[in-house]
């Protein structure tokens, strides 16, 4: 089973990512700390420095792909994969399922009000652009969507289970 979580900047990815993991036993894939290891990077900055948003992307196109034969992960995307759809593509085979997780812009804005480390959160303006521009992507490509405002990590977490294993008590 291979378990992918999509969804904008601030929508709980990574946390939900690593919960599920203990849950589950399974092994969590961060894209963006393999996104930093194969750029040589620190953090997204440094990956924008050295190639822009086309290096980003490449890298995620290239991590998919190596991820695509995977079984038995959780998977951690970046809230920019959705903008190529090979990256999906990628991911759904080896019968991937897609999770949404959605996170309404308030929730996000509140989330990121501190955060400096995203290249492309730079104003209020631009990240709900992008937000309203991916929203449509997200669903399109999504198998479940899990609204995740008002939850807290576990209960997002045991969501996703209970809609893995309708059958299974935990």
């Amino acid at each position: 089973m291979k378990i992918v979580l999509i969804g904008f900047m601030g929508s709980g990815k990574t946390a939900v990512a690593k919960a599920l993991g203990e849950i589950l036993k399974l092994p969590v894939v961060e894209m963006d700390d393999l996104v930093y290891a194969k750029t040589q990077s620190k953090d997204m900055h440094e990956v924008f420095a050295k190639g822009g948003e086309l290096l980003l992307r490449e890298t995620e196109i290239a991590i998919a792909k190596e991820y695509s034969a995977a079984d038995n992960c959780i998977i951690s995307t970046g809230g920019g994969v959705v903008l190529n759809k090979i990256i999906l593509d990628y991911l759904k085979q080896q019968d991937g399922k897609v999770f949404f997780l959605n996170a309404n812009l308030q929730v996000v804005m509140d989330r990121l009000a501190n955060d400096t480390s995203r290249p492309l959160l730079q104003d209020f303006v631009e990240t709900k652009r992008l937000y309203y521009f991916r929203l449509p992507l997200y669903l399109e490509y999504a198998d479940e969507v899990i609204d995740v405002w008002k939850k807290s990590i576990e209960e997002i977490a045991d969501e996703i289970y209970e809609i893995l294993f309708p059958d299974e008590e935990r």
